[in-house]
């Protein structure tokens, strides 16, 4: 009975988790922190850029994603919160980064002496667009510095963990990847699984099918982001692009006539 039970209990997944994210820096330290425990396969969304507390963030962006996926999915928020702030920028951090840059982010603690700071992951998985995604909270304590190290990857140069002379930046990957608010988070993800009873029996055939169809996607996606234009812009191009066209028929009519 207790064989039948646990059989009764496993979930059959034939994809592999689809982890949402557009950052080959993320990606590169989700894969290096999750291993082969969970098949993942990457793939950038657009996804509307939600307000709230982080957690509430997170489950409906894993909301959304599932539906436009169609499977499982995996998604992720990271906060950079200031205590003096209240918590600020939080979720936030994202749109302070590129508008005010590193120096703004360390600027932003100017007038207040205490520097402290902690770094929040936030993980929702859903397993389908009807599910309730279930959420993961990872926290890394530490302060506010000037920038320093690599500037390849978001505000890390300005974090210095508790416990560490160096940034986040400065640390070597494979340290950084043992005390990150990604690493905690991802634990708890790990452990959820091993829990849960999934069993992946995945198709390879359907799932090359799948990559093709997601490429597709992603490209479209990435071509339309590096169109700089603004609408009017691309409106005028367009009525050129149809005035020229135009113009090329009319020129054909003439000749016709002429011949």
């Amino acid at each position: 009975m207790a064989a039948e039970a646990a059989e009764a209990a496993k979930v059959v997944l034939t994809r592999p988790v689809t982890f949402v994210t557009g950052n080959a820096k993320k990606l590169e330290e989700v894969r290096a922190i999750v291993g082969q425990s969970i098949p993942l396969r990457s793939l950038k969304i657009d996804l509307p850029e939600l307000q709230g507390e982080p957690e509430v963030i997170s489950k409906e962006k894993a909301r959304l994603a599932a539906e436009k996926v169609e499977g499982p999915v995996l998604v992720e928020d990271t906060c950079l919160c200031y205590n003096a702030l209240k918590g600020l920028p939080g979720p936030y951090v994202k749109w302070h980064l590129d508008k005010t840059g590193l120096e703004g982010l360390n600027n932003l603690l100017a007038a207040y002496e205490d520097k402290s700071a902690y770094a929040l992951c936030t993980f929702s998985f859903a397993l389908d667009a009807e599910s309730e995604p279930v959420t993961f909270l990872g926290k890394t304590m530490g302060k506010i510095v000037p920038p320093r190290g690599p500037k390849d990857f978001g505000w890390d140069p300005v974090f210095q963990p508790d416990g560490y002379e160096q940034t986040f930046a400065e640390m070597p990957k494979e340290e950084k990847n043992t005390i990150s608010h990604r690493y905690r988070a991802l634990l708890l993800v790990k452990t959820y699984f091993a829990e849960s009873g999934f069993v992946f029996e995945i198709d390879d055939s359907k799932e090359n099918e799948q990559n093709a169809s997601d490429k597709i996607k992603k490209d479209s996606s990435v071509e339309n982001e590096n169109d700089g234009a603004t609408p009017n812009k691309r409106k005028r191009e367009e009525e050129v692009v149809s005035e020229t066209t135009e113009e090329n028929a009319s020129a054909k009519k003439t000749k016709v006539k002429e011949n």
